[in-house]
Protein backbone atom coordinates (compact mmCIF):
# COMPACT_ATOMS: atom_id res chain seq x y z
CA UNK A 1 0.00 0.00 0.00
CA UNK A 2 1.50 3.17 -1.03
CA UNK A 3 2.47 5.84 1.67
CA UNK A 4 -0.24 8.14 0.84
CA UNK A 5 -2.55 5.90 1.74
CA UNK A 6 -1.34 4.40 4.84
CA UNK A 7 -0.97 8.37 5.99
CA UNK A 8 -4.93 8.66 5.06
CA UNK A 9 -5.75 5.79 7.18
CA UNK A 10 -3.77 6.55 10.13
CA UNK A 11 -4.97 10.89 9.73
CA UNK A 12 -9.05 9.00 9.53
CA UNK A 13 -8.63 7.18 12.48
CA UNK A 14 -7.26 10.12 14.51
CA UNK A 15 -9.99 12.67 13.43
CA UNK A 16 -12.68 9.32 14.02
CA UNK A 17 -11.36 8.08 17.34
CA UNK A 18 -11.28 12.04 18.58
CA UNK A 19 -15.00 12.23 17.34
CA UNK A 20 -17.15 10.51 19.83
CA UNK A 21 -20.55 11.49 18.86
CA UNK A 22 -23.69 9.73 18.42
CA UNK A 23 -24.19 10.78 14.60
CA UNK A 24 -20.26 10.27 13.55
CA UNK A 25 -18.94 6.43 13.12
CA UNK A 26 -17.24 4.67 15.80
CA UNK A 27 -13.90 3.43 15.10
CA UNK A 28 -12.26 0.92 16.96
CA UNK A 29 -9.02 0.58 15.16
CA UNK A 30 -6.94 -0.83 12.29
CA UNK A 31 -5.61 -4.32 10.94
CA UNK A 32 -3.16 -5.13 8.24
CA UNK A 33 -3.04 -8.11 6.32
CA UNK A 34 -0.99 -9.36 2.59
CA UNK A 35 -0.88 -6.00 0.52
CA UNK A 36 -3.82 -4.54 2.25
CA UNK A 37 -4.82 -2.38 5.23
CA UNK A 38 -8.09 -1.49 6.53
CA UNK A 39 -10.00 0.27 9.56
CA UNK A 40 -12.16 -1.48 12.13
CA UNK A 41 -15.11 0.76 12.56
CA UNK A 42 -19.19 0.41 14.06
CA UNK A 43 -20.90 -2.17 12.00
CA UNK A 44 -23.80 -0.58 10.68
CA UNK A 45 -26.42 -2.89 8.98
CA UNK A 46 -29.23 -0.47 7.35
CA UNK A 47 -26.45 0.10 4.79
CA UNK A 48 -26.20 3.74 3.23
CA UNK A 49 -28.40 6.86 2.66
CA UNK A 50 -28.20 6.30 -0.70
CA UNK A 51 -28.95 2.77 -1.01
CA UNK A 52 -32.07 3.64 1.13
CA UNK A 53 -32.80 6.56 -0.84
CA UNK A 54 -33.01 5.02 -4.00
CA UNK A 55 -34.78 1.95 -3.04
CA UNK A 56 -38.76 3.14 -4.18
CA UNK A 57 -40.21 -0.14 -2.07
CA UNK A 58 -39.12 1.38 0.63
CA UNK A 59 -41.77 4.09 2.43
CA UNK A 60 -40.41 6.81 4.06
CA UNK A 61 -42.49 9.36 5.85
CA UNK A 62 -42.20 12.82 6.28
CA UNK A 63 -41.09 12.59 9.83
CA UNK A 64 -38.60 10.17 9.04
CA UNK A 65 -37.04 12.06 6.28
CA UNK A 66 -37.11 14.87 9.13
CA UNK A 67 -34.81 13.20 11.75
CA UNK A 68 -32.53 11.51 9.17
CA UNK A 69 -31.66 15.09 8.04
CA UNK A 70 -31.63 16.54 11.52
CA UNK A 71 -29.30 13.96 12.70
CA UNK A 72 -26.82 14.54 9.85
CA UNK A 73 -26.95 18.22 10.26
CA UNK A 74 -26.01 17.05 14.24
CA UNK A 75 -23.27 15.10 13.02
CA UNK A 76 -21.96 18.14 10.68
CA UNK A 77 -22.28 21.32 13.17
CA UNK A 78 -20.33 18.99 15.44
CA UNK A 79 -17.65 18.30 13.66
CA UNK A 80 -17.95 21.57 12.66
CA UNK A 81 -16.90 22.79 15.87
CA UNK A 82 -14.41 20.52 17.38
CA UNK A 83 -12.28 22.16 19.34
CA UNK A 84 -12.38 25.81 20.51
CA UNK A 85 -9.10 26.64 18.10
CA UNK A 86 -9.94 24.03 15.59
CA UNK A 87 -13.12 22.64 13.24
CA UNK A 88 -13.38 19.94 10.85
CA UNK A 89 -14.51 20.22 7.80
CA UNK A 90 -15.61 17.20 6.23
CA UNK A 91 -15.04 17.92 2.57
CA UNK A 92 -17.02 14.76 0.90
CA UNK A 93 -20.51 14.56 2.53
CA UNK A 94 -22.59 12.66 0.14
CA UNK A 95 -25.31 9.97 0.74
CA UNK A 96 -22.95 7.24 0.43
CA UNK A 97 -20.94 8.80 3.16
CA UNK A 98 -23.78 8.52 5.76
CA UNK A 99 -24.62 5.13 7.05
CA UNK A 100 -27.51 3.65 8.65
CA UNK A 101 -28.41 1.59 12.11
CA UNK A 102 -30.57 -1.12 11.71
CA UNK A 103 -33.30 1.60 13.16
CA UNK A 104 -32.53 4.28 10.58
CA UNK A 105 -30.22 6.58 12.83
CA UNK A 106 -27.46 8.23 10.58
CA UNK A 107 -23.71 8.06 11.57
CA UNK A 108 -21.41 10.14 8.95
CA UNK A 109 -18.36 8.06 7.82
CA UNK A 110 -15.10 8.70 5.47
CA UNK A 111 -12.84 11.20 7.24
CA UNK A 112 -10.23 10.27 4.60
CA UNK A 113 -10.48 13.72 2.78
CA UNK A 114 -11.20 15.66 5.98
CA UNK A 115 -9.24 18.81 6.49
CA UNK A 116 -8.59 20.45 10.10
CA UNK A 117 -8.43 24.17 9.54
CA UNK A 118 -7.15 26.49 12.60
CA UNK A 119 -8.75 30.24 12.98
CA UNK A 120 -6.85 32.94 14.34
CA UNK A 121 -9.86 35.27 14.92
CA UNK A 122 -11.82 34.68 11.50
CA UNK A 123 -8.27 34.25 9.53
CA UNK A 124 -8.13 30.97 8.05
CA UNK A 125 -4.57 29.70 8.63
CA UNK A 126 -4.99 26.69 5.91
CA UNK A 127 -2.68 27.07 2.64
CA UNK A 128 -5.27 26.83 -0.76
CA UNK A 129 -4.71 23.50 -2.12
CA UNK A 130 -6.64 21.47 -4.81
CA UNK A 131 -9.01 19.03 -3.46
CA UNK A 132 -7.83 15.29 -4.11
CA UNK A 133 -11.34 13.40 -2.86
CA UNK A 134 -14.58 15.15 -4.76
CA UNK A 135 -17.81 14.19 -5.67
CA UNK A 136 -18.52 16.95 -8.32
CA UNK A 137 -22.76 16.44 -7.95
CA UNK A 138 -22.20 17.13 -4.16
CA UNK A 139 -19.53 20.07 -4.20
CA UNK A 140 -20.22 23.85 -3.69
CA UNK A 141 -19.80 25.75 -7.17
CA UNK A 142 -16.61 28.00 -5.87
CA UNK A 143 -15.25 24.54 -4.93
CA UNK A 144 -14.91 23.39 -8.40
CA UNK A 145 -12.19 26.08 -9.28
CA UNK A 146 -8.74 24.85 -9.37
CA UNK A 147 -8.00 26.37 -6.12
CA UNK A 148 -10.12 26.38 -2.88
CA UNK A 149 -9.40 26.50 0.34
CA UNK A 150 -11.58 23.91 2.42
CA UNK A 151 -14.94 26.02 4.29
CA UNK A 152 -17.64 24.69 6.15
CA UNK A 153 -20.11 26.48 3.73
CA UNK A 154 -18.77 23.62 1.49
CA UNK A 155 -19.76 21.07 3.31
CA UNK A 156 -23.37 23.00 4.48
CA UNK A 157 -23.67 23.32 0.80
CA UNK A 158 -23.38 19.15 0.52
CA UNK A 159 -25.81 19.08 2.78
CA UNK A 160 -28.39 21.02 0.82
CA UNK A 161 -28.06 18.44 -2.07
CA UNK A 162 -27.93 15.75 0.63
CA UNK A 163 -31.73 17.23 1.84
CA UNK A 164 -32.65 17.31 -2.04
CA UNK A 165 -32.20 13.58 -2.48
CA UNK A 166 -34.22 13.02 1.00
CA UNK A 167 -37.17 14.70 -0.18
CA UNK A 168 -36.96 13.90 -4.03
CA UNK A 169 -35.78 10.44 -3.86
CA UNK A 170 -33.28 11.32 -7.05
CA UNK A 171 -30.04 11.65 -8.02
CA UNK A 172 -29.20 15.21 -8.36
CA UNK A 173 -28.53 16.59 -12.15
CA UNK A 174 -29.33 13.09 -13.41
CA UNK A 175 -29.43 15.55 -17.02
CA UNK A 176 -26.26 16.18 -17.37
CA UNK A 177 -23.53 14.11 -19.63
CA UNK A 178 -20.56 15.54 -19.07
CA UNK A 179 -18.41 17.49 -16.61
CA UNK A 180 -17.82 20.30 -18.11
CA UNK A 181 -21.28 20.87 -18.27
CA UNK A 182 -21.99 20.06 -15.11
CA UNK A 183 -19.24 22.25 -13.97
CA UNK A 184 -20.58 25.57 -15.68
CA UNK A 185 -23.93 24.95 -15.20
CA UNK A 186 -23.85 24.93 -11.24
CA UNK A 187 -21.68 27.95 -11.87
CA UNK A 188 -24.28 29.67 -13.47
CA UNK A 189 -27.15 29.08 -10.36
CA UNK A 190 -28.40 26.07 -11.58
CA UNK A 191 -29.50 23.43 -8.67
CA UNK A 192 -31.13 19.80 -9.00
CA UNK A 193 -34.35 19.40 -10.66
CA UNK A 194 -37.39 20.08 -7.22
CA UNK A 195 -40.28 18.71 -9.89
CA UNK A 196 -40.03 15.64 -7.41
CA UNK A 197 -40.42 17.76 -4.04
CA UNK A 198 -43.49 19.58 -5.18
CA UNK A 199 -45.30 16.88 -6.31
CA UNK A 200 -44.60 15.78 -2.77
CA UNK A 201 -45.76 19.10 -1.28
CA UNK A 202 -48.73 19.15 -3.52
CA UNK A 203 -49.64 15.32 -2.29
CA UNK A 204 -49.37 16.56 1.46
CA UNK A 205 -51.09 20.36 1.28
CA UNK A 206 -52.71 21.87 4.19
CA UNK A 207 -51.24 19.02 6.57
CA UNK A 208 -48.64 18.67 9.24
CA UNK A 209 -46.56 16.31 7.48
CA UNK A 210 -46.26 19.03 4.43
CA UNK A 211 -44.78 21.47 6.29
CA UNK A 212 -42.56 19.17 7.29
CA UNK A 213 -41.86 19.05 3.58
CA UNK A 214 -41.88 22.61 3.34
CA UNK A 215 -39.21 23.21 6.44
CA UNK A 216 -36.73 20.68 4.65
CA UNK A 217 -36.90 22.21 1.24
CA UNK A 218 -36.95 26.01 2.82
CA UNK A 219 -33.38 24.49 4.62
CA UNK A 220 -31.72 22.83 1.42
CA UNK A 221 -32.03 25.94 -0.53
CA UNK A 222 -30.70 28.52 2.09
CA UNK A 223 -27.92 25.20 2.05
CA UNK A 224 -26.91 25.67 -1.44
CA UNK A 225 -27.06 29.32 -1.70
CA UNK A 226 -24.49 30.18 -4.57
CA UNK A 227 -22.99 32.66 -2.38
CA UNK A 228 -21.19 31.06 0.58
CA UNK A 229 -21.64 33.69 3.13
CA UNK A 230 -25.44 33.50 2.64
CA UNK A 231 -25.51 29.30 3.87
CA UNK A 232 -26.59 29.30 7.48
CA UNK A 233 -24.21 27.65 9.80
CA UNK A 234 -25.15 24.19 10.66
CA UNK A 235 -25.19 24.95 14.02
CA UNK A 236 -28.37 27.33 13.17
CA UNK A 237 -29.87 24.67 10.41
CA UNK A 238 -29.46 21.64 13.54
CA UNK A 239 -31.58 23.89 15.99
CA UNK A 240 -34.12 24.68 13.63
CA UNK A 241 -34.91 21.09 12.24
CA UNK A 242 -34.02 19.85 16.34
CA UNK A 243 -37.14 22.25 17.45
CA UNK A 244 -39.42 20.95 14.40
CA UNK A 245 -38.41 17.09 14.92
CA UNK A 246 -39.45 17.82 18.99
CA UNK A 247 -42.85 18.18 17.98
CA UNK A 248 -43.40 14.90 15.98
CA UNK A 249 -45.01 11.94 17.26
CA UNK A 250 -42.08 9.80 18.57
CA UNK A 251 -44.39 6.92 18.36
CA UNK A 252 -45.29 7.50 14.82
CA UNK A 253 -41.17 7.83 13.71
CA UNK A 254 -41.43 4.62 15.26
CA UNK A 255 -43.39 3.45 13.08
CA UNK A 256 -42.07 4.43 9.77
CA UNK A 257 -39.14 3.19 11.05
CA UNK A 258 -40.81 -0.37 11.33
CA UNK A 259 -42.46 0.02 7.57
CA UNK A 260 -39.14 0.68 5.88
CA UNK A 261 -37.33 -2.14 7.44
CA UNK A 262 -39.98 -4.49 6.77
CA UNK A 263 -38.70 -3.83 3.26
CA UNK A 264 -35.42 -3.63 3.85
CA UNK A 265 -32.68 -6.34 3.28
CA UNK A 266 -29.82 -6.65 6.48
CA UNK A 267 -26.52 -5.86 5.28
CA UNK A 268 -24.79 -8.69 7.07
CA UNK A 269 -21.49 -9.86 7.45
CA UNK A 270 -20.04 -13.12 5.95
CA UNK A 271 -20.17 -15.75 8.45
CA UNK A 272 -17.42 -17.59 6.84
CA UNK A 273 -14.10 -16.82 8.98
CA UNK A 274 -10.71 -16.81 8.15
CA UNK A 275 -7.70 -15.56 9.10
CA UNK A 276 -7.13 -13.89 12.80
CA UNK A 277 -5.26 -10.65 12.65
CA UNK A 278 -4.34 -8.55 15.90
CA UNK A 279 -5.84 -5.31 15.76
CA UNK A 280 -3.86 -2.24 16.60
CA UNK A 281 -5.28 0.88 18.36
CA UNK A 282 -4.07 4.42 17.91
CA UNK A 283 -3.60 6.61 21.02
CA UNK A 284 -4.38 10.02 20.30
CA UNK A 285 -2.14 11.22 23.70
CA UNK A 286 0.84 9.94 22.07
CA UNK A 287 0.15 9.64 18.87
CA UNK A 288 1.01 6.09 17.61
CA UNK A 289 -0.47 2.65 17.26
CA UNK A 290 -0.50 -0.46 19.35
CA UNK A 291 -1.51 -3.85 19.56
CA UNK A 292 -4.82 -4.19 21.89
CA UNK A 293 -4.61 -6.90 24.13
CA UNK A 294 -7.58 -9.61 24.22
CA UNK A 295 -8.68 -8.13 20.80
CA UNK A 296 -8.40 -9.74 17.49
CA UNK A 297 -10.07 -9.63 13.59
CA UNK A 298 -11.46 -11.81 11.52
CA UNK A 299 -11.39 -11.29 8.04
CA UNK A 300 -12.63 -13.10 5.06
CA UNK A 301 -12.24 -11.73 1.70
CA UNK A 302 -13.29 -7.82 1.72
CA UNK A 303 -15.54 -8.81 4.69
CA UNK A 304 -13.72 -7.97 8.61
CA UNK A 305 -15.34 -8.62 12.28
CA UNK A 306 -13.63 -7.68 15.62
CA UNK A 307 -14.04 -9.93 18.16
CA UNK A 308 -12.66 -9.89 22.31
CA UNK A 309 -10.81 -13.27 22.90
CA UNK A 310 -11.75 -15.40 25.69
Amino acid sequence: MAFSQIHRLRSELELLQRSNHENILRVFGWSKWRNSMGLIMEYMSGGNLRQLLMNPRIPLSPSLRLRMSTEIANGISFIHNFTEQRRLVHGDLKPDNILLSKELNCKIADFGGAKLIKYTRSTETQPNARTSQLTLVYAAPERLSERCRPRKEHDTYSFGVIVHGILSRETPFEVFTGEVDYVESVKRGERPDTEAIEDLKADLSSTADGKIIEELESVMTSCWSHNPASRPSMIDVRNELTELLNQQSLDAISRSVAAAQSEMKPFLPSKRLHRCISLRCFNTRSGSFHESEGWFVHTCGMSQMFIKSN
